[in-house]
């Protein structure tokens, strides 16, 4: 069966559109790990803006699917793929979400007084993997990436949970700013919920060869 043109030209655009996204939120991350790591609250300045942008972003990219749904009528196995599209550009709305409140967390810190230990280092290092290997596996309908995607959020809850135990440890010696401590390990859980949202993208792709969807644990 030879598909529509322009059929094949929304799903390209959808495709660009939500490849977009995952720049902008990439994007994000960078502004915001950078920020928290050099001391530097300036950086985070146009994530507010970038936030935005990416919500204006999902709107278009839900309607070309809406549009796809009402004028084209996919079959069985496009349909699937549109619902797998229209779940992954709300996970990547959602992580643009949590970026904001990390940026937002990075504006209120005391800089004078900031301990950012390794493992939120790393949460930063593998949440930028999992975004990445999230809308790969997305666009090229890659398995083999979207395994690896769910694999590493084993990755990013040791970090967490090793976070959470530095943090607690320093908050109980009180030889620093408390706030400044809680915000940084709120900077990590928001970081977590992100690798979260790519495990979901990758599920997603999974469903959209097997029909099953396994829910987060």
């Amino acid at each position: 069966m030879v598909l529509p043109t322009k059929f094949l030209k929304q799903t390209r655009q959808l495709e660009l559109t939500m490849t977009q996204m995952s720049q902008d939120c990439l994007k994000g991350l960078w502004f915001c790990k950078h920020a928290i790591l050099d001391g530097n609250k300036t950086l985070v300045q146009d994530v507010s803006q970038m936030h935005e942008e990416v919500s204006e972003q999902g709107r278009e990219a839900e309607q070309i699917c809406m549009k796809i749904l009402l004028l084209q009528h996919p079959v069985a196995k496009d349909l699937r793929r549109i619902t797998v599209a229209t779940n992954t550009i709300r996970d990547l709305t959602r992580i643009m979400d949590q970026e904001k409140e990390v940026a937002e967390l990075i504006c209120a810190l005391n800089m004078e007084d900031l301990i950012v230990d390794d493992c939120i280092q790393q949460q930063f290092s593998i949440a930028k993997e999992m975004i990445t290997l999230a809308i790969e596996a997305f666009i090229q309908k890659d398995e083999k990436a979207a395994n690896q995607v769910i694999k590493m959020d084993d990755q990013a809850d040791a970090q967490y949970e090793m976070a959470k135990e530095i943090y607690v440890d320093l908050l109980a010696k009180k030889e620093h700013d408390t706030g400044t401590l809680v915000d940084v390990l709120l900077v990590g859980k928001y970081l977590e919920r992100i690798c979260d949202h790519c495990v979901n993208v990758g599920k997603w792709v999974l469903y959209q060869k097997s029909g099953i969807f396994e829910e987060i644990e």
